[in-house]
């Protein structure tokens, strides 16, 4: 039986498809096909090319002020971040290598910005996939891929099970990263997430990176805070938690049709957008989605 693995959309929700891939390989069960979208492309993309030790030592060395620091403002195009910086740190930690040389099954999806239609990229490089998957709309700008303008795939299929099967998977375990919460209803209290971040931004720091930002970044930073609610949302917020919405409902519909064989759905409710930092606990959290149906899952001997 060929074991597939669909990692859903989710920003830095995305971090914890390594859990869920560290407690299925040391369950015995190793996917040979494996699809994403957005950040679950990334962790795809990795496993595929046998460099998740590389990726996960890197992100768990993260800190905030690293983050703020991928940030690339864009003032212009189609998004805030050009995520030109984001890709190249990334592909200082993973060696590029053609999907068409890869041992395992690889696809990432992506959207035609103009047509509207789903697109699965399945050749060529996979760092190219990735970035091409990842534009999510508004945050990143689209990439210009293969004659067309992409944005990310998780605007039509955030869970990509349908092309996890057409890759010849029989048995499709999926992650879907999208849960609606209550504003604040979940979230950690400041200090809290604070002492998770593995660093802080000095005063020095934090006033350079805001002279860049300017009025976006006081929107952006308004929408990381825990501590002042009530308070208007900000942009960011409003966007990525619309998103969220959107994404949630479409993994939904796309499920009813396509079922997987088996849903995870790890519990990242307090995890904003831009968290990238706090890599730790959202790999722990994806570990644990995995113990809690372990026995329902196949047998990995």
């Amino acid at each position: 039986m060929k074991v597939g693995l669909a990692l859903g959309s989710g920003s830095a929700r995305g971090w914890s498809h390594i859990g869920v891939l560290r407690a299925l390989l040391e369950r015995g069960i190793e996917p040979v096909v494996v699809t994403g979208s957005s950040s679950g492309s990334l962790v795809a993309a990795a496993y595929a090319s046998d460099q998740l030790d590389a990726l996960e030592a890197w992100v768990r060395s993260l800190t905030k002020l690293d983050v703020w620091r991928l940030l690339d403002p864009n003032f212009s195009g189609g998004g805030v971040m050009r995520g030109n910086r984001l890709m190249r740190a990334v592909g200082e930690q993973l060696r590029d290598q053609p999907i068409e040389s890869l041992r395992r099954g690889f696809g990432a999806v992506a959207v035609d910005l103009y047509s509207g239609k789903e697109v699965w990229i399945q050749e060529g490089s996979i760092l190219s996939a990735v970035r091409a998957s990842s534009g999510l709309p508004g945050l990143f700008t689209p990439i210009f891929h293969e004659d067309r303008w992409l944005i990310d795939g998780g605007v039509l299929n955030p869970v990509p099970v349908s092309l996890c099967r057409a890759l010849g998977a029989d048995y499709v375990i999926a992650v879907n990263l999208h849960r609606s919460r209550v504003r604040g209803e979940s979230r950690k209290p400041a200090a809290e997430v604070d002492n998770a971040s593995q660093g802080s931004l000095s005063v020095k720091d934090s006033n350079e990176l805001l002279a860049r930002w300017t009025g976006l970044l006081e929107n952006f930073v308004s929408s990381l805070r825990t501590d002042r609610e009530p308070t208007e949302p900000g942009m960011i917020e409003v966007m990525y938690t619309t998103i969220n919405i959107m994404q949630n409902q479409i993994s939904h519909t796309r499920m009813m049709g396509d079922p997987p064989d088996l849903l995870l759905t790890p519990q990242l409710d307090d995890f904003n957008l831009m968290d990238w930092h706090r890599a730790a606990e959202a790999i722990d959290v994806g570990y644990e989605a995995v113990e809690q149906v372990a026995a329902y899952l196949p047998d990995g001997t």
